[in-house]
């Protein structure tokens, strides 16, 4: 059956996608897709430079202010259970940095 999408937008099992598949995606794939209960999400209006700025200023803040352990992310998809990972503009967590996570 062919419907025009590329391949790897077919989903890699019956019984549809998976938050570990997102690390599969070829480099080719739309940056900013998460998954939600299953369903692969796409991100792809452009984003105004009020938004941008709002992110950084928001990241650094809460940086500043997180107690020692905590860790600040932008744009970090995040794994919640096996059918979804969002990707939050910002996010602060008890987890320690860790410099080999991948956007």
């Amino acid at each position: 059956m062919t419907t025009g999408l590329p391949q790897w937008m077919h989903p890699p099992r019956d019984s549809g996608w998976e938050a570990d598949d997102l690390d599969l995606l070829p480099p080719d794939a739309p940056e900013h897709i998460e998954l939600l209960d299953g369903a692969l999400i796409f991100n792809t209006s452009p984003q105004r430079s009020w938004h941008d700025r709002v992110i950084c200023r928001l990241t650094a803040a809460l940086e500043a202010a997180a107690p020692a352990g905590w860790t600040v992310a932008a744009q970090m998809t995040v794994k919640l259970d096996r059918r979804s990972r969002p990707e939050p503009d910002v996010i602060a967590a008890a987890v320690p940095y860790d410099a080999d996570l991948v956007r």
